[in-house]
């Protein structure tokens, strides 16, 4: 057998360090595999109240007439079917062994209209104030002024006032001061 050169039986560059697996101590394994089993909380009180521990989640969800996978539920017709079916198409839970209004239960909580609490901070309420008195509606002069620190765009500025109009609060209580001013000027 022929003798090999240094270079045939080394790899060029550097070698990779070895490391072995080390064992973390501080870990508290127990609580690791308790947290593993627990099962995740669910948000939705409609589901929690009709949530069965003992059955899974396809199960449960048969029950209350949800769909676990949309995509077998819900057939997807070619284009000839959909002429069949005037394009409809619809899915009707099997009437069998699904527990009583929990669909009902999440479509009232679902059409119920939350009120926008949205506001804007009181700086942009002036900066809002301050161009709608100065330049009335020309965005563009707006863009230009001195007080426009953070170089904000017509189209930009515009939004702003827009989402201040649109804050009935806000808008409103900058409306009556208006009033109050424009009367006090009159009266003298």
């Amino acid at each position: 057998m022929p003798k090999l050169h240094y270079f045939e039986t080394h790899i060029m560059g550097k070698p990779k360090k070895k490391r072995g697996m080390s064992f973390d101590y501080d870990k508290n394994r127990r609580k690791a595999w308790l947290k593993s089993k627990k099962l995740p909380t669910i948000g939705c009180h409609e589901l929690k109240n009709a949530w069965d521990e003992k059955k899974s989640v396809k199960q449960n969800l048969r029950e209350m007439g949800i769909s676990a996978d949309p995509n077998k539920s819900i057939k997807i017709m070619n284009t000839t079917e959909k002429h069949a079916n005037d394009g409809e198409t619809t899915w009707k839970p099997s009437a069998s062994n699904i527990k009583p209004g929990v669909i009902e239960e999440m479509e009232s909580r679902a059409s119920v209209v939350k009120k926008k609490t949205m506001r804007l901070s009181q700086p942009e309420v002036r900066y809002c104030i301050y161009m709608m008195e100065t330049y009335g509606e020309n965005y563009k002069k707006m863009a230009r002024d001195d007080k426009n620190y953070y170089q904000d765009t017509p189209a930009q500025i515009r939004k702003k006032i827009k989402t201040f109009k649109g804050i009935p609060e806000q808008y409103e209580e900058y409306l009556k001061s208006k009033e109050d001013k424009s009367s006090n000027m009159e009266t003298t």
